[in-house]
């Protein structure tokens, strides 16, 4: 019977969750693309993307320009010439020259991608730390609130003869704890403020009144990985490994066509005295000193370097994917226990031994070590959920779902207006 109970209470807090998700449903995606948009590491990334396009559009001009000439002399006889000289891309090195840059500039999309991503997770998770934060400071407020009045109590009980030196003394030790605890939660709130400001570009209160707040964690389950091959091929570090692979094979192909001489050939027309002149002319380089072959086996070692980085870069992302699967699952089945059970519990239990210690039915010392376990244990629900947040957002980069996520309607929030430590 009390299994079911459990159960029916987990279901019902499930239940209520979501009603209170849906109903307070608004786009995260506004606000987190505007802050990503603004952050200068993507502004950078875009600047790339813009140079290498520029280079793609340069490297497919033509590789040689012509030459114009013209000579004078002057002896018995005056001779006056003109002519043109064009050097001719004989190995056809603009079309090579053009496909690599065409792959360095996909390259730079592809690490556009990647830094949108990594910015919209320090963002999401940023965001939850700071308003973690806020949590922890206000339930360190609470305890010392408490100890406060505890010492007030213990001290007028102690005058009364109901309490002893030592229990006292133990009321006091512990309001000095608690006291440490507040400071240290105030020093971790503005540690993580700065860090979200860091990342907003923007230190004032302005922006703290315009934050999203976040109310629940997600609540959606994550769909079945059916191809995992798939999934692992369209992530944003494998296109990047892809590009790079790319990059190199047509460097290959360009210094392998860099081996091939680019020929000269010249015409010129005038007059020496009263006779008319024309004379052609046609030089190719000789490349016995330097054929240019270490370059081309620079070109290969790179290759294979690249296609290594990419087989170990594959490995690494199918084993986050695996963990943050898994602990994802993990600490969201904890949560949901905490929310169906362990938070009601806990309120109960507060007030329960207050009440107990007021009628002498529990010791000092017993009600101090049961208020810091309770008080602990709201702490630890605290930490938990922002592990949850971080779980959820590492599952969400390892999966490339979290473009996707952050411009759905999976994500309830609402603008609060309220400053650390005010209730919120």
């Amino acid at each position: 019977m009390k299994f079911l109970n459990t159960i029916t209470l987990l279901l019902g807090a499930l239940l209520i969750s979501s009603i209170t998700h849906a109903a307070s449903q608004q786009e995260l995606s506004v606000w987190l693309n505007t802050v990503v948009k603004q952050h200068p590491r993507l502004q950078a990334a875009q600047a790339v993307v813009d140079k290498a396009e520029a280079k793609r559009r340069a490297a497919d001009q033509p590789l040689f320009n012509p030459e114009i000439e013209f000579e004078y002399e002057s002896t018995d006889v005056d001779t006056k010439t003109a002519g043109i000289t064009q050097t001719i891309d004989w190995g056809d090195k603009r079309s090579a020259q053009t496909r690599l840059a065409d792959f360095s500039w996909q390259h730079s999309i592809s690490e556009l991608a990647f830094q949108q991503q990594q910015l919209s997770a320090e963002v999401l998770l940023a965001l939850a730390s700071y308003r973690a934060s806020i949590e922890s400071q206000q339930i360190a407020a609470k305890r010392m609130a408490s100890m406060a009045t505890f010492i007030n109590i213990a001290k007028q009980r102690y005058d009364a003869g109901d309490l002893t030196e030592v229990d006292l003394s133990l009321a006091q030790l512990a309001s000095s704890e608690a006291s440490f605890q507040l400071a240290d939660a105030e020093s971790s709130l503005i540690a993580n403020k700065q860090a979200l400001f860091v990342l907003l570009g923007d230190d004032s209160d302005k922006a703290l009144m315009t934050l999203p707040f976040i109310e629940s964690v997600p609540d959606g389950q994550q769909q079945p990985v059916d191809n995992i091959d798939a999934l692992l091929d369209s992530l944003p570090q494998m296109q990047l490994a892809r590009a790079r692979m790319d990059i190199a094979r047509a460097d290959i192909k360009l210094r392998q066509r860099e081996q091939r001489p680019d020929p000269t050939i010249g015409i010129k027309a005038g007059k020496e005295g009263d006779e008319s002149l024309t004379n052609i002319t046609f030089s190719m380089p000789l490349f016995v000193r330097n054929n240019f072959s270490a370059e081309v086996d620079a070109a290969n070692a790179q290759l294979i370097q690249r296609q290594r980085e990419a087989i170990d870069i594959r490995r690494l992302l199918a084993a986050k994917l695996k963990t943050a699967t898994q602990t994802l699952a993990l600490n969201r089945r904890a949560w949901a226990q905490w929310q169906a059970v362990g938070s009601h519990s806990l309120l109960q239990q507060e007030s329960l031994l207050e009440r107990l210690w007021k009628v002498g039915e529990l010791s000092t010392a017993d009600y101090l070590v049961q208020l810091k376990q309770s008080l602990d244990t709201q702490a630890s629900a605290i930490e938990h959920k922002t592990q949850l947040w971080q779980s959820w957002t590492q599952w969400l980069i390892a999966s490339g779902e979290i473009n996707q996520w952050i411009t759905s309607d999976d994500v309830a929030i609402t603008n609060n207006a309220t400053q650390p430590g005010n209730g919120e």
